[in-house]
C-alpha cells in the first residue's frame, strides 16, 4: 500500500506534491504498520507546505492518537496491540481523502495531512476531521475480539499555524495535548490562547512529581449517613495545594497522575492515610464506621496491589470490613478477567466494593452481575432534579428499587435540599451524602457534633447515641 502511495507521490499524481527524491526504504517505511514513518512524514509535510505556498493553497494537518492504548497492551498483550495498530494503519491508508498522506509518527500516534484549496474546502475541514475520527473509532475485529477504540485529534493548518513542517506538527501536538488534558476522546484545533493552558498543564505535571514528598497533598472527609440518621462513615477526597497556583481540582490533577503512573504511589498514600484517620476517629469515639476510598484502574492493575493493601491494613490495624473501595463505571466496563480476579480477592478479604457515579457511564445490568459489588452510588446529576416532575424523578425511584432487587445498597450523592432528602428516604435509599448533611471536612473538624447536625436533618432522637460517643 505504501509503495503504491509513494509511486503516486513521485509522479505528482496525489495532490501534485513535489518529487521526494531517492530515500532508502528502511528510513521511510514504518516496519510495524507499513505506513511511511516519521522521517517521511516530515519530509512530505515540508514539501506540501512548499507546494501550498506556490499555489496559494493551505495544508490541513491532523495528529491522531489512540486514547488509553496502554490498557490494550497491558490487558491483552503487546502482540494484540501491534495487530490493533496494523489494522488502524490499514484503515487510515485506505481512507479518502487522506489515504496517500497517512504516516505513523511512533507509538499509537499517526499524522495525516492534505492540501485544501478553495474557501469551500476550508469550511469543510472540520467535517473532514470529524469523519476521520469516526473512521478511526469504527469497530475493529482483532484476533476474533471486537474492539471499540477512541481517539483524540490535534489539528493545525499551514500557513496560519506555522510555515514549516516542524511548526505544523508541534502545534498539532499542542492541540492534541489540550484534547488529552480535557479528558481525551475529542478534537482540538491549535490556538495561540490555548498555549496558556498547555503551559499550566506542564507546570502541574512537573510539580506533581514532588507533591507527595513536599506534603502538598491532603485528604478531606465527607460524611455519609444512614437513613436512621446514624453516621455511616466518610469518603476520603484527595486535595492538592500548589505552592503558586493554589488549590488544584482533582479533576485536573488526577488524570495527570494517571498519565505519569504516579497515581499508584499517591493511591497507596491515600489508602494508608485514610486508614490511619479512621483509627484516630475511633479513638474519638466514632466507632464501627466505613471509610470509602476511590481507586484508579492503574492501582488495580499494579502488580502486588492486593498484597500492598493487606500490608496497609495490617500496619494500621484496620478491619477490612471498615474499608470500601470505589470504582467507576468506566473501570467496570473496561474490566478484564485479571481485574475481576483482583476485585473478588478484595471482597474475599472482607473489603467492601462500591460502584461510583452510577448512571453516567451507560453501564448495562450485565456488568453489574459480573462484579462483586456491595454498593451503588447514584450520581449527583440524577439527584439534582428529583424534586421536580422530571425524568430524573422517575429514573431515580426506579433505580433504587431495581438496585435493591439486585441485592445492593444505594448511596445518593449530592443531596443538597430537604425535598431531595425526603423523597430519597421515602423511596428507601440506604445512605446519603451531600452538603445538606455535611461538606468535605478537614480531620480536625470530625467529631461527635456531626451526629447532632444529622439529628436536625433526619429529625431523629440522637441524644442517647451522641452521649455514648462522647464517653
Amino acid at each position: 500500500m505504501w509503495k503504491t502511495a509513494m509511486k503516486e507521490t513521485e509522479c505528482d499524481a496525489a495532490d501534485n506534491f513535489p518529487r521526494t527524491g531517492t530515500v532508502p526504504l528502511a528510513e521511510v517505511v514504518d516496519a510495524l504498520t507499513g505506513l511511511p514513518g516519521r522521517k517521511a512524514a516530515f519530509a512530505m509535510l515540508a514539501r506540501a507546505a512548499m507546494l501550498a505556498k506556490r499555489t496559494g493553497k493551505n495544508v490541513l494537518a491532523a495528529l491522531v492518537d489512540v486514547d488509553r492504548f496502554y490498557i490494550i497492551n497491558e490487558t491483552r498483550g503487546t502482540a494484540f496491540g501491534d495487530e490493533t495498530l496494523r489494522q488502524i494503519a490499514r484503515r487510515l491508508g485506505m481512507l479518502e481523502p487522506w489515504s496517500n498522506h497517512a504516516h505513523r509518527l511512533g507509538g499509537n500516534t499517526f499524522l495525516l495531512f492534505r492540501l485544501v484549496g478553495h474557501e469551500t474546502e476550508m469550511r469543510e475541514a472540520d467535517a473532514m476531521i470529524r469523519e476521520l475520527k469516526h473512521a478511526v473509532e469504527d469497530v475493529l475485529t482483532v484476533r476474533g475480539q471486537s474492539l471499540y477504540p477512541f481517539c483524540s485529534i490535534g489539528v493545525s493548518r499551514y500557513p496560519c499555524d506555522g510555515d514549516t513542517a516542524e511548526l505544523i506538527v508541534r502545534h498539532a501536538d499542542t492541540a492534541l495535548r489540550q484534547a488529552k488534558a480535557a479528558g481525551g476522546n475529542r478534537i482540538a484545533s491549535y490556538a495561540e490562547d490555548g498555549m496558556a493552558h498547555v503551559h499550566r498543564t506542564e507546570e502541574l505535571r512537573s510539580a506533581l512529581r514532588h507533591a507527595l514528598s513536599a506534603n502538598a497533598l491532603s485528604l478531606r472527609y465527607q460524611p455519609l449517613y444512614e437513613s436512621s440518621g446514624a453516621l455511616r462513615g466518610f469518603e476520603a477526597l484527595l486535595r492538592w495545594r500548589h505552592p503558586k497556583l493554589g488549590d488544584i481540582s482533582p479533576a485536573e490533577f488526577v488524570p495527570l497522575a494517571e498519565q505519569s503512573g504516579q497515581i499508584v504511589e499517591i493511591g497507596e498514600w491515600v489508602l494508608g492515610e485514610a486508614c490511619r484517620m479512621l483509627n484516630r476517629a475511633e479513638a474519638k469515639g466514632l466507632r464501627q464506621l466505613v471509610m470509602s476510598v476511590n481507586l484508579s484502574p492503574l492501582q488495580l492493575r499494579a502488580p502486588g496491589f492486593v498484597e500492598s493493601l493487606q500490608h496497609i491494613l495490617d500496619r494500621t490495624g484496620t478491619r477490612p470490613e471498615s474499608l470500601e473501595l470505589e470504582i467507576t463505571e468506566s473501570m467496570m466496563i473496561d474490566a478484564d478477567d485479571s481485574m475481576n480476579t483482583v476485585l473478588y480477592r478484595l471482597r474475599g478479604m472482607g473489603i467492601r466494593i462500591a460502584l461510583d457515579d452510577f448512571g453516567v457511564g451507560y453501564a448495562s445490568l450485565t456488568y453489574l452481575r459480573k462484579l462483586p459489588l456491595h454498593t451503588l452510588k447514584l450520581d449527583r446529576s440524577f439527584i439534582r432534579h428529583i424534586g421536580e416532575q422530571s425524568a430524573e424523578h422517575v429514573i431515580v425511584r426506579a433505580m433504587i428499587s431495581l438496585v435493591h432487587q439486585l441485592g445492593f445498597e444505594v448511596v445518593a450523592e449530592g443531596v443538597e435540599t430537604e425535598d431531595q432528602f425526603r423523597l430519597l428516604r421515602e423511596w428507601g435509599c440506604n445512605f446519603y451524602q451531600g452538603y445538606l448533611l455535611a461538606g468535605p471536612l478537614e480531620e480536625e473538624a470530625v467529631g461527635a457534633h456531626l451526629l447532632k447536625h444529622a439529628c436536625r436533618v433526619f429529625r431523629a432522637p440522637c441524644d442517647e447515641r451522641v452521649a455514648v460517643l462522647q464517653h
